[in-house]
């Protein structure tokens, strides 16, 4: 608390604290804001939140410049685990996209598969056509020759 021979004054601050709760001593009053006074102290001109009950109080005393600190400590708390809520969304969705081209590329390779036995089948019956181009040809010939000879012998 504050020295013997300091005084208090409990005036108002100017700064705004309209973004966090006000703070509340040990009895739950909101403790207002408060500076201490020049009497000689150490602390003259230190501003501090204080019971509202003062002197007759819980004793609750949180020095300005520590509470911001804390508030500030709390506010850089507040922005990394909102960034990292917001990185674990990126990579919620990063790991979904990954599972979908995954799925995707396993398709593609069945595909390619099924091609590559279609292909297969196709070829062979190519093949096969060839052969039997092939065949019917030399047939063909084959019977023209035995009729060529044929005749000439006749």
């Amino acid at each position: 608390m504050c020295a013997s021979n300091d005084t208090v004054d409990s005036g108002s601050s100017s700064r705004s604290r309209s973004e966090h709760p006000p703070l509340r001593c040990h009895c739950n009053q909101v403790a207002p804001l408060r500076t201490v006074r020049f009497n000689g102290g150490r602390n003259a001109g230190r501003a501090f939140y204080g019971c509202s009950g003062w002197p007759d109080s819980c004793g609750f005393l949180r020095w300005v410049d520590e509470v911001d600190e804390l508030r500030d400590m709390e506010d850089k708390l507040m922005e990394a685990a909102t960034e990292n809520a917001e990185l674990r969304l990126q990579i919620d969705q990063l790991e979904r996209r990954v599972r979908e081209l995954l799925n995707a590329s396993k398709n593609k390779q069945e595909q390619i598969e099924e091609l590559a036995i279609e292909s297969d089948v196709m070829r062979e019956r190519m093949y096969s056509a060839y052969a039997d181009r092939k065949l019917l040809v030399f047939c063909v010939i084959s019977w023209v020759m035995f009729f060529l000879a044929f005749m000439l012998k006749n």
